[in-house]
């Protein structure tokens, strides 16, 4: 299934940065496991997500529900 942001579930935003969170079951492409990356803009984040930048994961943090 592939992600769809939710700023308000998924985005931490404190002091001018934005930190995206993903939720269970998806995990970002560029890191080997990372879930937690920090943006400086808003702008930056959701063209992260556009472009493919959150995919599925099944890591076993993932897998408990």
């Amino acid at each position: 299934m592939k992600y769809k942001l939710n700023i308000n579930r998924d985005v931490d935003i404190t002091e001018g940065s934005y930190m995206l969170n993903t939720p269970r079951g998806y995990r970002l492409n560029e890191y080997d496991l990372s879930h937690v990356r920090g943006f400086d803009t808003l702008e930056d984040l959701t063209a992260f997500v556009k472009n493919n930048g959150v995919i599925t994961c099944d890591c076993k943090e993932c897998k408990l529900s």
